[in-house]
């Protein structure tokens, strides 16, 4: 939408009447008794001075009496037919007033009429084209704050407002979610021999495969460096999805320069959410994991996961969790 008034016009100067009516305490607080005031010394000054004139000027008071009562009633009507017209005029106001409202309680984009090609059109057209830019703005300002620069998945600010949203909903529904921290192997050694391109290409390729083999209702963010976090929403096949993630990572090679692949690495720890812990707590249990993940790893060179359940329940973890093809 393009805005069809002019830039750089200023009407601050004008504002000396209204800063006068204004100044008048039964004024004050309405704009339609500012419009009375304006009506009153349109209409029934001119009358009131006619009325003064034909009283000095003439001197049969009594056959003038009832053209006065008339003429007088006829203006008092017509007065208050004006004040009808004016609030009825003044009505893309109270439109415009409630549009700008309703947009910062619940940002509802306004649907103002803005065909007409008059002052209160106008008002209304830049109204919309306003809220209308200010709109797209603040969603494009969200989905940049919310995106991680480097892989274009979630970063931390937006994985941490989802994870409050699973946790809501698992305490309303009764129903828990599972976390899975991912931390990739080695990964200083992989940035000091091949430098921090090759990381970063290593922190996209994981970032990839996460999304690809994930559901639509799970979320991927990533939480730090090389640490990625994922919501598992209501996952009945938890261990198949895990295990087909790494093995995806495990035997699927990073690309860091044109020609030349590594092969990369994870630790995962994961964690069940129960009614209660919090944010916190689930974080905490599936990062205790993954460092027992990352101690596997540092025995046979491996992908690992670790589910925190089965360590707290004293169940032996899997040798490692993917097999190279």
């Amino acid at each position: 939408m393009v805005s069809k008034i002019p830039p750089g016009s200023s009407v601050l100067p004008r504002m000396g009447i209204y800063r006068l009516a204004s100044g008048f305490r039964q004024l004050s607080t309405s704009y339609a008794a500012k419009f009375a005031l304006a009506a009153f010394v349109g209409t029934l000054s001119p009358l009131v001075v006619f009325i003064i004139y034909l009283l000095f000027a003439r001197s049969d008071w009594a056959g003038m009496y009832p053209i006065i009562v008339a003429l007088m009633l006829a203006c008092f009507m017509g007065f208050l037919g004006t004040l009808w017209l004016l609030r009825e005029l003044l009505v893309p106001i109270d439109l415009t007033a409630e549009a700008l409202r309703n947009y910062i309680d619940s940002r509802a984009i306004p649907d103002l009429p803005v065909h007409f090609p008059d002052r209160a059109g106008r008002l209304m057209e830049g109204t919309q084209y306003t809220l209308t830019q200010l709109h797209e703005t603040i969603n494009r300002l969200e989905r940049v704050s919310d995106t991680d620069d480097l892989t274009g998945i979630y970063n931390r600010r937006a994985g941490d407002k989802r994870l409050t949203e699973e946790i809501a909903r698992a305490e309303r529904d009764l129903q828990g979610f599972q976390i899975a921290f991912f931390d990739i192997n080695d990964f200083k050694k992989i940035n000091d021999a091949h430098g921090h391109t090759a990381g970063d290409a290593c922190i996209s390729h994981v970032a990839a495969l996460l999304q690809l083999n994930t559901r639509r209702g799970d979320w991927v963010a990533r939480w730090g460096g090389d640490e990625f976090v994922v919501g598992l929403h209501r996952n009945r096949a938890l261990k198949m999805v895990m295990d087909r993630i790494v093995k995806a990572i495990s035997t699927s090679p990073c690309e860091i320069e044109p020609g030349k692949e590594i092969n990369v690495a994870v630790s995962v720890g994961v964690a069940e959410y129960r009614f209660g812990m919090g944010a916190a707590g689930v974080l905490a249990e599936a990062d205790k994991a993954m460092y027992i993940a990352k101690e596997e790893f540092r025995k046979d060179r491996q992908s690992h996961i670790c589910y925190w359940n089965e360590v707290s329940a004293g169940r032996p973890q899997p040798p490692h969790a993917a097999a190279a093809d």
